[in-house]
């Protein structure tokens, strides 16, 4: 019998295991590069099975105020021969255009050949990106399963969307936390943790996604919205769901029929309920996920992310969430 590698990934937070705790957008296109390139291993079921061999996309999405000029791909393993082809409608390749320019998300082709010998196992294999110019000079290197990005979800089990967020109902789903805004300090302007923190916790089952936010602040708000950004895949385009914490109000760009939300002012929590044949994910084991909340308070809009300022651009970017059972 054929033994196959399952290298599972289960990772909190987003962004490809790169923290963004320290994100900026400085002079450096290198220092930038660390927390504002995404990188992405498109795994569709949640898990990245390497047997014999393995082939695979990854990628790219420049989300720095600028473009690069030459990017390169390297894989990184002493257990298998490596090929990396780049996709060949690549715009201008090596070049990488930041997306604020108009840039889009671009991919290598990855595949893997095991050497002779080598037996199962684990192994460590990572993703180092590099100025072709200098060989020496690295964007950033990633292992591959935190590239792969993958959130694990249990199935949802007694969630009443009544405005109580019981913890014990709430206890087994996935938290998104580590919000952050784009602002300026000094000459430049950076990712920096959000004044006004949120937390989001997510679960699905057959029919419908959950998500409880638990917003800080925004006493004093005329508004304060969470938005939900959902696609089945990493090429579709996303659904959109607004939901006012103050209000109650509800949009979406696919109808509000089945949406059923629920808040507490005074906890600063809101429940939704959304049925996923709305998201378009209905019959969909994996899918891509992100959030942001736009705060508006004594005339000043403030929008935090679940990563970075381009993070609800495009769904190669987002969380992909894994539904068990």
């Amino acid at each position: 019998m054929r033994r196959i590698l399952t290298v599972s990934v289960v990772l909190s937070a987003m962004f490809l295991g790169a923290s963004v705790a320290q994100a900026h957008l400085c002079n450096d296109v290198f220092a930038q590069a660390q927390d504002n390139l995404a990188v992405k291993v498109d795994i569709r079921d949640g898990q990245l099975r390497i047997g014999k061999s393995a082939s695979f996309r990854v990628y790219l999405l420049n989300t720095m105020d600028r473009d690069i000029v030459d990017i390169r791909l390297e894989v990184l393993s002493d257990q298998f021969k490596t090929t990396v082809t780049p996709a060949p409608d690549w715009q201008r390749y090596p070049y990488l255009k930041a997306k604020r320019s108009g840039g889009r998300k671009e991919y290598f082709t990855v595949r893997l050949d095991r050497n002779p010998g080598v037996p199962d196992g684990k192994y460590d294999i990572s993703l180092r990106l590099y100025n072709g110019q200098n060989r020496r000079q690295s964007f950033k290197s990633v292992a591959l399963d935190s590239a792969a990005g993958v959130c694990g979800l249990r199935k949802a089990t007694a969630i009443a969307v009544d405005g109580n967020a019981d913890a014990n109902e709430w206890r087994s789903a996935f938290l998104c936390s580590d919000f952050y805004e784009y602002r300026k300090t000094g000459p430049y302007y950076e990712n920096r943790p959000a004044g006004q923190q949120t937390r989001v916790r997510v679960t699905a089952d057959a029919d419908y996604l959950y998500c409880l936010f638990t917003m800080q602040g925004g006493q004093e708000a005329q508004s304060d919205s969470a938005a939900i950004y959902v696609a089945p895949t990493s090429d579709a385009e996303p659904v959109k769901v607004v939901v006012d914490r103050l209000s109650g109000e509800v949009e979406c760009d696919k109808g509000r029929e089945g949406i059923e939300v629920k808040s507490d002012a005074n906890r600063g929590t809101l429940e939704c309920k959304i049925p996923r044949k709305l998201l378009g994910i209905e019959k969909a084991s994996t899918f891509y996920g992100n959030f942001t909340r736009t705060l508006t308070a004594n005339g000043r809009e403030v929008i935090s992310f679940w990563g970075n300022t381009y993070s609800e651009l495009d769904p190669i970017v987002y969380g992909v969430f894994a539904v068990g059972e």
